[in-house]
């Protein structure tokens, strides 16, 4: 089963590059609200048949932008929510790469990283895949025949390219679309 995977809109904490996870609630920014608008226009075409969304601001508000195109309800689900970074929460990305080594961002599990996921209070690759897992695994089981589309965070979508694809990558640009076979 294909779905598609969208990254919401900039807030002011992407452009200060900080590491939000899911402690942080930014909203879109101006910028962001741009970009949300534009996907909207580009990926019109594409009738999807459900939209879920994280419930955080960034990722909601980008789904409700996108979701007038076809006036359809947007269902919010707890297990696509950010990463939670613990204690690294809000600090910058070069604090974050200084602090733990370069790992802040790494989404595939490694023995090594249990100790800094510990002492950061990270929420574990282990933990982080199982529910992205526990969604997909219902998606797949519910909405088999259906377009469903996923408006998430650059986390999820990280993991979701090491789950569904089995790469890794370094970054997901803000109000991007991405397919993935589930």
């Amino acid at each position: 089963m294909k779905i598609f995977m969208v990254r919401h809109g900039q807030t002011a904490s992407n452009v200060a590059k900080r590491m939000m996870g899911n402690r942080i609630d930014d909203p879109l920014n101006d910028e962001g609200r741009r970009q949300a608008q534009e996907l909207a226009e580009n990926i019109k075409d594409m009738q999807f048949d459900v939209i879920f969304s994280s419930p955080l601001k960034r990722a909601h508000q980008t789904a409700e932008i996108i979701a007038k195109n076809w006036n359809m309800p947007i269902m919010q689900r707890d297990e696509l929510m950010e990463r939670d970074f613990g204690t690294l929460t809000g600090k910058t990305f070069a604090e974050g790469d200084a602090l733990t080594g370069g790992r802040r961002s790494r989404v595939e599990p490694l023995p090594e990283d249990e100790e800094y996921e510990r002492a950061w209070g990270r929420e574990t690759s282990e933990k982080f895949q199982k529910r992205l897992r526990h969604f997909t695994d219902e998606i797949k089981e519910k909405y088999s025949d259906k377009k469903v589309l996923v408006v998430a965070h650059s986390g999820v979508i990280k993991m979701a390219h090491f789950l569904f694809k089995d790469s890794t990558v370094d970054h997901v640009k803000n109000a991007s679309i991405e397919e993935f076979e589930i």
